[in-house]
């Protein structure tokens, strides 16, 4: 009898630790697949900013740039900066609420309120780009293809939610591609001082026309649900917070074009280029984060903020270090009428510029996880610290004080950020 109680235990055991061993390799498998398909997600949309940013950086501006003189280029930059700061506050704000928002909608069974939203937005942008013309006596063909560059762009930066809200990066390759192509071809055609938005127009038309053919855009209805009074009052505090933002963003336009003139922008703005490339790149990342941020069994941790952010700042201290080294020959390849008078400013436009996209990866997990009141300090915060020192060191300085303007209020952002993420988390 006690032979037989032995037998039992000892198959018990051994399916006991069957079980263990199959429980314990399909949470290692689980958790491989997982990491496995982050990492796949994260490559196919750097992938697929490397190659938007290929095609804007490396063929449209400095072919803009090669054929416009510089004073009709710093115009461009300075109105393509504004009309950026426009499709941000309203196409690019309701991506971002679309993925906050996108569980309530689903938990209530409603559809609508976004494209409604983005119309009257539409509506707005095109008053803008009136109001453009007359600030820098635009021709009314350029205005024109501003407008629907305007109205087009706020679609399509929306409707690339769907691609978020699905994981579905392999799309945003895909789109990347066709936008990317369409811009290179425009850029042969449009490029010249009166019909330079066509460029951006074209681009973004093709990108609407792929969104909308693969995600649910054009099926939702322009309509209101019972939660856009809620979404409204997120899309007004959105809209104000990337008009802030964004002017910040393009400052180099916004301020230096007044202070010291249309060449100065386009200086800068070449001696910021390479800087600026690491955000253009840098930012999809931004976008994956946020998409997997925005699922409902996501839980923010002080050990995960601390982790993407520090993965975050050594990728951008190498792309610093890439700066230095071949910024300058790059620069120059590029822009070889404007190199001249950049090369002065390369290394703190480059630094201001890096700093900034630091503060961007470490923006969406606060956007997600805060308090919508604590991304409207720190903008608010970051406008103030901007143009104090703006206007305290660029008047003895000219355009190297506002390089160091530019660095130290994107380091009180990164800072604030920073200090919010670790004791929020």
């Amino acid at each position: 009898m006690l032979f037989f109680w032995l037998l039992l235990l000892r198959k018990a055991d051994a399916i006991l630790y069957k079980l263990t061993f199959l429980k314990v390799n399909n949470l290692m498998l689980n958790f491989s697949n997982k990491i496995t398909r982050v990492s796949g997600d994260f490559a196919i949309n750097i992938l697929a900013s490397v190659i938007y940013t290929f095609a804007r950086q490396i063929v449209v501006f400095p072919m803009l740039a090669a054929r416009l003189t510089d004073a009709d280029y710093g115009t461009l930059l300075t109105v393509a900066g504004l009309a950026n700061v426009c499709t941000a506050m309203v196409g690019n704000a309701l991506n971002n609420i679309r993925l906050i928002q996108n569980s309530k909608y689903d938990e209530h069974g409603v559809c609508g309120d976004f494209n409604l939203l983005c119309a009257i937005g539409c509506g707005a942008s095109v008053i803008f780009a009136i109001v453009l013309q007359r600030l820098f006596s635009l021709p009314l063909i350029t205005t024109i293809f501003l407008a629907l560059y305007l109205d087009t762009s706020n679609f399509y930066q929306y409707a690339t939610a769907f691609y978020r809200l699905t994981l579905d990066f392999k799309k945003v390759f895909l789109c990347n591609c066709v936008v990317s192509a369409a811009y290179i071809a425009a850029t042969f055609v449009f490029a010249t001082a009166t019909l330079w938005p066509a460029v951006f127009l074209a681009g973004e038309g093709v990108g609407l026309v792929f969104v909308s053919c693969t995600t649910p855009l054009l099926r939702e209805p322009l309509a209101k649900t019972p939660l856009l009074s809620d979404t409204g009052k997120m899309f007004l505090m959105f809209f104000g917070m990337n008009l802030i933002g964004n002017l910040l963003m393009y400052a180099d336009r916004m301020i230096i074009y007044p202070i010291l003139g249309a060449e100065s922008v386009s200086y800068y703005s070449t001696a910021s280029f390479f800087g600026k490339s690491a955000g253009i790149i840098m930012t999809p990342i931004s976008s994956v984060l946020l998409g997997y941020f925005a699922q409902k069994d996501f839980k923010a941790s002080k050990k995960l903020f601390a982790l993407v952010n520090g993965i975050s700042l050594a990728a951008l201290a190498v792309f610093l270090l890439g700066c230095v080294l071949i910024g300058p020959w790059f620069t120059r390849l590029l822009y070889p009428s404007l190199y001249e008078q950049s090369v002065p400013y390369l290394f703190l436009a480059n630094l201001a510029a890096v700093i900034q996209t630091a503060g961007n990866m470490a923006n969406p997990m606060i956007l997600k996880c805060c308090p919508t009141r604590y991304m409207l300090f720190i903008t608010i915060l970051h406008s103030a610290a901007y143009l104090l020192f703006t206007f305290l060191w660029m008047p003895m300085f000219g355009l190297y004080g506002f390089c160091y303007a530019a660095i130290a209020a994107n380091t009180v952002r990164l800072l604030t950020l920073y200090i919010i993420g670790l004791t929020k988390f």
